[in-house]
């Protein structure tokens, strides 16, 4: 063997080592991951030296960082949590000025105006076969192996370095899990004059009785609330001016939430809200993965079936199925107050199953920069996005056969209350076309959406 050959023979040897030392642990563990919010956290940057630096990271920014607080902790028996070991070639991860050989490959730019943490040609690919590890799952958090502050949210992943706070993170998800409006008033933001909204923890309606949140209104506070004296900040419940960006003619529930400022807690608004998203999943009794007795039984087998499906949707109408996953056992739809979005499965031209989604799947948000916090999130919308949705009751043969695709944007307000067996209700794709402020977006029939699951197809044995 020539001195050539053996470089190569190392390299394909090194490559498969790093394939092979990738570990899926269960650090949360609360129940099938059909019954909760599966979260699926990866880390990059973190070299074979590094990987107690990672689960250190994870405990510290996720396990006891964001489900250690308030209403994640107290709602912690709603979700699971896996840890995916991925070894790096190199240790941290690359930035501008210089490039690393990492195994998500992804960069961080240090910069507001550049989302903080950007990705590579390779990134979107490389995520989705490392999550894929885990069967089912709802969300995906890359930690970097980085110690500057950053975060950037594209769809259902969160990009976060080492180095940023908990909170920060536990706001992000009030987003992704409720679809909470920010409330901040960005410099320059002027008077509101976006679509009306009068859902969830921002209104244009100045009006104690017609307000979304007027269950919640202390009576005797004056409207706007601005000049109210002796309240809690944080909890006394009126309408303060500003909101989603915008200085004037909208308004907040309390004076600071979490949605404001990550340092406070979700206010009596959001928090019923975040509880409302959650609900459905709060079974069974809380557990660390590494409090469980060994060997200790699960929970009986099941023969129902459902599929965790991620999908890449661009506006130019393309769709690429980036995984497939048949699992056994009961699946819980996802519920949403006011979903932004729906992807709705048909089956002989009808929506006759869905997943709701609570915000703008192409919107991508930056983390606020603590040095300058009158600009807010950096928000700038995508020509894709990666979704996460799961099809109760279905089985692979079905999708690959019988199912086609719809997408569907909704404006605030048009749809109070959606889940996914309300949908099936809906007698046909015409009556949720018509429904005033649903617009589809999106229209793939079952030929074309069944080729591409079963493209990627994989089957639970």
């Amino acid at each position: 063997m020539n001195k050539l050959s053996k470089i190569v023979l190392f390299l394909m040897l090194l490559e498969v080592g790093v394939v092979l030392a990738q570990s899926v642990t269960k650090v949360v563990d609360n129940g099938p991951d059909g019954e909760k919010l599966t979260f699926v956290v990866l880390g990059d940057g973190y070299a074979l030296e590094d990987q107690t630096k990672f689960a250190s990271d994870v405990d510290t920014l996720v396990v006891h960082g964001v489900f250690g607080h308030d209403f994640y902790k107290d709602s912690i028996s709603a979700f699971n949590v896996y840890r995916v070991a991925l070894i790096s070639k190199e240790s941290g991860v690359s930035t501008l000025k210089f490039k690393k050989n990492t195994a998500l490959k992804v960069i961080f730019s240090g910069r507001w105006d550049r989302c903080w943490l950007e990705e590579s040609q390779d990134t979107d690919e490389l995520i989705t076969q490392a999550a894929n590890q885990v069967k089912k799952y709802d969300y995906v958090l890359v930690i970097a192996n980085e110690d500057g502050y950053g975060g950037c949210r594209r769809g259902s992943r969160l990009y976060v370095t080492s180095g940023s706070p908990w909170n920060v993170v536990a706001h992000e998800y009030g987003h992704g899990i409720a679809g909470l409006y920010d409330e901040y008033s960005a410099q320059g933001g002027g008077a509101y004059s976006g679509e009306r909204i009068n859902v969830k923890n921002c209104s244009v309606v100045l009006n104690r009785n017609n307000v979304a949140w007027s269950q919640l209104m202390d009576q005797r506070i004056d409207l706007p609330s601005d000049g109210a004296q002796n309240v809690d900040s944080n909890q006394t419940v009126g309408e303060f001016t500003g909101c989603n960006y915008a200085k004037t003619a909208i308004y907040r529930p309390v004076r600071e939430c979490r949605m404001m400022s990550i340092t406070s807690l979700f206010c009596p608004v959001c928090l019923g809200l975040m509880n409302d998203a959650v609900r459905p999943y709060l079974r069974g009794k809380s557990s660390l993965a590494n409090l469980r007795l060994p060997g200790e039984p699960g929970p009986p087998p099941s023969e129902e079936t459902y599929i965790n499906m991620v999908i890449r949707i661009s506006k130019d109408q393309n769709v690429a199925v980036l995984k497939a996953t048949e699992v056994k056992g009961t699946l819980i739809p996802s519920q949403q107050a006011a979903p932004a979005y729906i992807v709705a499965f048909t089956k002989q031209n009808e929506p006759s199953l869905a997943d709701s989604l609570p915000e703008d799947p192409y919107v991508v948000r930056g983390f606020v920069d603590p040095e300058h916090k009158e600009k807010g999130e950096n928000i700038s919308l995508a020509d894709s996005a990666t979704i996460i949705v799961n099809v109760p009751r279905t089985s692979m043969t079905s999708a690959i056969h019988d199912l086609g695709l719809r997408l569907f944007s909704v404006k605030p307000g048009s749809l109070d209350m959606l889940t996914a067996p309300q949908l099936l209700d809906f007698k046909s794709a015409k009556t949720l076309m018509q429904t005033p402020g649903v617009e589809q977006k999106l229209d793939v029939p079952p030929f074309a959406f069944g080729a591409a699951v079963g493209a990627k197809a994989e089957r639970l044995q």
